[in-house]
């Protein structure tokens, strides 16, 4: 499978929220993506763009303790944390079967249940580079949308 990869440097919590914005605006119903990166550097943040992108005007927070965050819009958003998860058997009894699908998922801590993540999936990593600054890198399979990694490849070129 060739993979191909956009990376950029997010400045602030801001930008990173924007990019998000960004892949939200774009976003169509289908699309699943695995959010990676350390305590503190910005996957929830990206989430709350994602969910302005959408038209979602909900507070968003990260499902730390719920495992799984639902948010109405034209297209919803499915915001799961794998971060307090034992197993997969954990999310197969929330119904991740059914609340996987559809709509725009969104897996904080996707590396700890990679058989869980589709091979349409896009994979954002998020790594500290300083006190603000975050390497945001992208990648994805030849399963990912077209549509959507085209305008990331944009976005990253531009920042």
């Amino acid at each position: 499978m060739k993979n191909n990869e956009a990376v950029f440097i997010s400045t602030s919590e801001e930008m990173t929220m924007e990019f998000g914005r960004f892949i939200g605006e774009h976003a169509e119903s289908g699309l699943f993506i695995a959010l990676i990166g350390d305590l503190g550097t910005g996957k929830t943040h990206f989430v709350q763009g994602l969910a302005k992108g959408l038209g979602i005007n909900d507070v968003v927070s990260s499902p730390t303790f719920t495992i799984m965050n639902f948010y109405e819009g034209e297209i919803p958003l499915k915001h799961f944390d794998f971060y307090r998860l034992d197993s997969e058997e954990d999310l197969y009894n929330i119904g991740w079967e059914e609340y996987s699908e559809g709509g725009v998922t969104v897996a904080e801590w996707a590396d700890m249940f990679p058989g869980l993540i589709p091979e349409r999936a896009i994979y954002i990593y998020l790594s500290n580079k300083g006190t603000t600054e975050r390497e945001v890198k992208v990648i994805w399979g030849e399963e990912a949308p077209d549509a959507i990694t085209k305008e990331i490849e944009k976005y990253a070129s531009c920042h």
